[in-house]
């Protein structure tokens, strides 16, 4: 079987593919709440199953590798991702061992940038060496506490889509791991993973002005002054894309294309008169769970503000919505 280290275990995605991916490979869980998995306190709920207690061969960053040698390791910790890479990487250069291929599954634009930075930092031209890996989850994954127990809370089956960004383009193996798990995954060729990226983070931005204000999006849609920050920050983004010679793809039974067609082009009045069922439409497909993450804003609307100004896009209301998120986020 293949040996995969799952770092950020004990996290949302992270305990997810350690759970999932256990049906194909032998898996290593790295994480920073190793006692609380040990005591037996994490638990799995997928829908249209019973709770299943989360079980893993899980150890703490400071235990790795220990005798596990990896062939690919899954980045499943949040943005920023450059000190990770580093730390890791730096630790098979040390140990003279092969290195692994690396599979990033953050949201946002900017993991795939970072994560080739930093394994040029630590291993200079060696770094083509490492298989590069681009990943776009569509399952919203939420970590709740369930009568006192710490429960992962997911849809199945997973759907993904993913690519090499650089590295070797062979992905067989993987591929394999994938379709054993009970994963669906589509693979987009080198050229079109950064359009795979910029089609994903069009979902990933929506709903952020909603969750603001505390609210999931349908209710959000529901409110004019909401949704209208919603399709102002859309359309940014957008325009943005454009300006960097990108496209959107359909990904996943996600009509991307259409969706972004549908919030650039129609006037707003017209948009206001269905927001509603746009909203539920919105809310169905993210499986009812929240929108979260909002500590990652510099991630999400902060990229589009600064990928904006690089390229000479004005962006102010995603400059309004981070400035709202990092309101609320003061301590």
């Amino acid at each position: 079987m293949r040996k995969i280290a799952i770092i950020g275990v004990g996290g949302r995605t992270g305990t997810m593919f350690a759970f999932e991916l256990q049906k194909a490979a032998d898996v290593l869980g790295i994480g920073k709440e190793i006692d609380k998995i040990q005591k037996k306190e994490f638990f799995v709920e997928r829908s249209g199953h019973p709770l299943e207690l989360f079980e893993a061969e899980v150890v703490a960053e400071s235990q790795f590798p220990n005798g596990f040698f990896p062939e690919i390791i899954f980045l499943a910790t949040k943005n920023p991702v450059g000190p990770a890479v580093k730390y890791y990487y730096q630790k098979f250069k040390e140990n003279s061992l092969p290195f692994p291929g690396l599979v990033l599954s953050q949201n946002g634009i900017a993991a795939a940038k970072d994560a080739s930075s930093a394994l040029k930092e630590v291993l200079g031209e060696e770094a083509e060496k490492v298989q590069l890996i681009r990943v776009s989850l569509f399952n919203p994954v939420e970590k709740k506490l369930l009568d006192n127990k710490i429960c992962i809370s997911y849809f199945l089956p997973i759907r993904l889509s993913f690519g090499v960004i650089s590295g070797s383009r062979e992905t067989k193996e993987l591929k394999e791991v994938f379709k054993k798990a009970g994963i669906e995954a589509t693979e987009f060729l080198p050229g079109e993973v950064k359009n795979m990226e910029f089609s994903k983070f069009f979902t990933n931005l929506i709903g952020i002005p909603s969750a603001v204000r505390g609210l999931p999006i349908k209710e959000g849609f529901k409110d004019l002054e909401i949704f209208k920050e919603e399709i102002g920050g859309l359309r940014e983004y957008v325009k943005v894309v454009r300006a960097a010679k990108g496209n959107f793809l359909n990904l996943s039974k996600i009509p991307v294309k259409l969706l972004v067609k549908l919030i650039y082009y129609l006037p707003l009045p017209i948009l206001i008169s269905f927001r509603k069922q746009l909203g539920k439409l919105i809310d169905k497909g993210r499986g009812g769970k929240p929108k979260g993450n909002l500590d990652e804003i510099d991630y999400y609307n902060g990229e589009v503000v600064k990928l904006g100004k690089e390229l000479g896009v004005s962006t102010p209301i995603n400059e309004k919505i981070i400035k709202k998120v990092k309101e609320i986020l003061k301590p």
